[in-house]
Order: C-alpha cells, then structure tokens, then sequence
C-alpha cells in the first residue's frame, strides 16, 4: 500500500491538473484560442526565454549564498548545473519536489567526495534547497503583497487582496519567531532535531548571506515579473509592469498549491482570473499561461541535457532512503 500511494497521489493530481485544463478550453472559442498562439511574436518569446534562462541563473547564485555558511565549498558553476538539473526534475518528475531532491543528491554527494573533514552530511544540502526555496516564497508573497499596496487602481477582488496579505503578514510573524524556535528545540532529542538547531544555528551568525539572499530574490522575482510584460508583447496584450508586479506573484503563489501536478491546470486558472481584472478575455488569459508552462518547458530541456551529462545521473534511487 505504501508502494501505491505516491502512485495515486500523482494519478489524482494529474487528473485534477488536465480536468482544470479541460474545463477552462471548453469554456474558450477554439478558432480564437488558436489564433491567439498562432499570431505569436516569436522574437519576443526568443526574449522571454533568455529572461527566464537569466533569471534561473541568478537564482542558482542565490543558492550559492546559503550553501556557503553551512561549510559547504561545491564550485559555483557545479551549483548552476545542479539547480538546472533541478528544473528539469521539477518540471518532468511526478511531484513538486523532483527537483529539490536532485539537488539535495548531488550537492551531498559532491561533499561527500571532497568535504576533507568539514563534516558536512545530506542534511546540511537539504537545508540549503529547503532555505533556498523558503526565501523564494517569502519574497514572492511579499512582493504580491506590496504590489497590491502600491498599485490599489487594479480591482483585484477583495477576497483575493485580503488572502495575500493575511499569508504575507503570516510568513514575516513566522520569520520573526524563528529565533525563538530554534531555542525552544530541545538541546537532547531525535539527532534530526539536534542537526536542525545546529543548522539553524549556522544561519542565524551569516545574516548577511541571509540579507544578500533575500535581496537577489527580490531581483529574481522582478525579472520574472517583467519577463511577464514580455510575454504580453508575444501575444499581443498590454501588460503593463505595475500589473505585473501583482500578476506573477499571485499566480505563482496559488500555482504552488500541491493539488496538482506541478501548477499545471491552477497556474491557468489564476491567469484566465486576473487577467479579467484589466479586461483580457478567457482564450487569451490560458494562451498567457500556456505560453508560461511552454518557455519554463524549453528552457529546463538544458537541465535535461546537462542531467544525461552527468557521470553518475539516477539521484532518486540513491537518496531515497536519506532525504526525510
């Protein structure tokens, strides 16, 4: 039954993500639809995918950020590949978290061919994707957040506004209360506990790699924001930046609900309901998203390439039984 579970669970997701999808297309003209991706500019889409090919690089360095406190020396161009490979696991691995474990794989397994008595274990690697990705999050939520503050013109329902910042004002309580975690774990426990507070421990003297990391994903996040607007030119819809400042962080935020299979189906969804906010129809606003999964598929077939590349490629099956 165990062996099953994930099984159904990736069935279940898979059939929520295609009847979400089917459900917006059959509500769509299907001569419009077509046209829409039909009259593309590809020039504009060449660009989006440069955008995006950027904006994943800085977000390795950004990684490279929190690996360095926690000991560990992984070259920064080892560090790139792996978060491309990552992208590509992300993408094409059955579940969300495909990618953070080829991660986890290959930085411990580096480490643990040169670590030279620096003592550093899979542990270490998994709180590096897991702080890695935290502070993704956590700036993306407020970037929303001070989006819909900063630009109170869109009419982004009521609902939605007071959502965002409800779970905005909750990720900065809860990064205001770490501190406090961390001392209230007990000193004598389950050795992954201990190995917790040590590693939290470990960020909590490198604020400044903490800071640097927060301040790149802010950078990170508004590349992704205008590689949006860029998006619009490939379709021909006029999106202005300051939307866009609202428009991919809350997408991307409701996308990330683990119901379905990597965002696929909610990521439409949430496009065919804000773009409505500026006036842009059904047919255009699952284009849009489509268009989204399209480039983010193109550019993780790198991380494909640079995975069958590597010497040793099957991380699932090694770090099965060592990522809890």
């Amino acid at each position: 039954m165990k062996k099953a579970k994930p099984v159904i669970i990736f069935l279940l997701k898979l059939l929520i993500s295609f009847g979400l999808l089917g459900y917006f297309l059959s509500r769509v003209h299907p001569e419009r639809f077509l046209h829409t991706f039909a009259s593309a500019n590809y020039s504009w889409i060449a660009l989006a995918l440069t955008v995006y090919l950027l904006a994943q690089a800085l977000s390795a360095v950004r990684w490279a950020m929190l690996v360095r406190p926690l000991g560990i020396a992984t070259p920064l161009k080892d560090l790139v590949k792996y978060y491309l490979i990552g992208m590509f696991f992300n993408l094409f691995a059955p579940g969300t978290v495909g990618g953070d474990v080829s991660r986890v794989y290959y930085l411990a397994r580096d480490e643990a061919a040169h670590a030279e008595g620096r003592g550093v274990t899979t542990m270490h690697a998994a709180m590096s994707v897991l702080m890695d990705r935290a502070i993704g999050m956590v700036v993306l939520v407020w970037l929303g957040a001070a989006g819909l503050l900063l630009f109170p013109r869109y009419a982004v329902p009521h609902t939605v506004r007071m959502v965002t910042f409800l779970f905005a004002f909750g990720l900065a309580l809860a990064v205001l209360l770490v501190p406090l975690v961390r001392r209230l774990l007990p000193q004598d426990s389950h050795p992954i506990v201990v190995k917790a507070r040590l590693l939290l421990r470990s960020y909590r003297m490198q604020w400044r790699a903490l800071a640097a990391a927060t301040l790149l994903s802010i950078v990170v996040h508004l590349i992704q924001s205008w590689m949006h607007v860029i998006m619009g030119r490939a379709l021909d819809l006029d999106l202005p930046f300051t939307f866009c400042l609202i428009l991919y962080p809350l997408v991307g935020t409701f996308a990330a609900i683990p119901v379905t299979l990597n965002g696929f189906g909610l990521r439409e969804g949430g496009y065919v309901y804000l773009l409505a906010v500026i006036g842009i129809g059904t047919e255009k606003g699952i284009a849009f998203g489509l268009l989204l999964f399209l480039i983010v598929a193109l550019d993780s077939l790198i991380g494909g390439l640079v995975f069958l590349l590597q010497k040793s490629a099957s991380p699932t099956a090694e770090i099965a039984g060592k990522v809890v």
